[in-house]
């Protein structure tokens, strides 16, 4: 994009921001343009399109202009917007927490075809983040309450201010644990999910800027070629959960195998599924 002052319209503006963005090997120059651009206007995506030849005025040109370049040197388009969709819920977003990402909507969908919508239980999150997942089940379970636990003080910060402008707060609680302490927590609960880290460093290191730079390195990567984390939670689960509880975990593509033979000693119904790229991304299973 051009610096000089000048006369553009919508869609002169969403070509020059998706060619500069194409130059710098944004993987979604267009898609991340448009949601720049409608943002800053207050506008749709598809409106757009609908008034391709509007005028955009210099105050929001400067801001777009600024935008988009942030978005040039690799800044995640959720913390320029400053939130994501998740699972139907506007979420804040900012590096204090990792991104919520598309996949583990799939996860939040299948707990919820699994559980009953007058679910009553307590719903554990192990390492809840942004509390996007807890959130999720607690928003469309209105029976249940949520405890979600995180050793990031500054992800609890974020997490607690989407609870409150969910209006949640007072059916979530939040706390500052380590899940690697000898005693997570006295009181059994229903349903566990978590998505740990799980990601080798290997993985980790082929990473895109976006992730490498702006998401915590802790909250993507786990020793044991990203399997720690994993082994750790389903631990516990089998001493949280009571009995005909579920754990619900997202893991990485190569874990399948080994999280089901970790859960075959104190679970059953056991389900491996696959997310949207058709890799076994998931698991949930039954406490016997």
């Amino acid at each position: 994009m051009t610096n000089k002052s000048e006369f553009l319209t919508c869609l002169e503006v969403l070509n020059k921001s998706s060619d500069f963005l194409r130059a710098k090997g944004v993987p979604s120059p267009k898609c991340d343009s448009e949601w720049i651009i409608s943002s800053t206007l207050s506008k749709k995506r598809m409106e757009l399109y609908l008034y391709p030849d509007e005028i955009i005025g210099e105050e929001n040109l400067k801001e777009i202009r600024a935008l988009i370049i942030r978005r040039g040197k690799r800044e995640p388009l959720q913390h320029i917007l400053g939130n994501v969709n998740f699972a139907g819920l506007i979420l804040k977003s900012d590096k204090r927490a990792l991104i919520p990402r598309p996949e583990t909507e799939t996860l939040v969908e299948q707990i919820l075809h699994r559980v009953p919508s007058s679910f009553d239980g307590t719903i554990l999150d192990m390492g809840t983040g942004s509390g996007a997942i807890l959130a999720a089940l607690c928003y469309s379970l209105p029976s249940s309450s949520g405890i979600g636990i995180d050793k990031s003080e500054k992800a609890l910060s974020l997490a607690s201010e989407n609870l409150q402008a969910l209006n949640l707060q007072t059916r979530i609680k939040l706390h500052k644990l380590d899940w690697h302490l000898p005693k997570v927590m006295d009181k059994s609960v229903d349903l566990i999910v978590s998505n740990p880290p799980y990601l080798k460093a290997e993985e980790w290191e082929k990473a895109e800027n976006e992730v490498k730079i702006h998401d915590p390195k802790v909250a993507l990567v786990a020793e044991d070629n990203g399997f720690s984390e994993l082994r750790k939670i389903i631990s516990i689960s089998a001493r949280m959960l009571s009995s005909g509880g579920l754990i619900a975990l997202e893991f990485g593509v190569s874990h399948a195998d080994q999280i089901a033979e970790c859960l075959s000693s104190d679970f059953e119904d056991i389900e491996i599924l696959k997310d949207l790229s058709h890799y076994r991304r998931f698991a949930i299973a039954k406490k016997t």
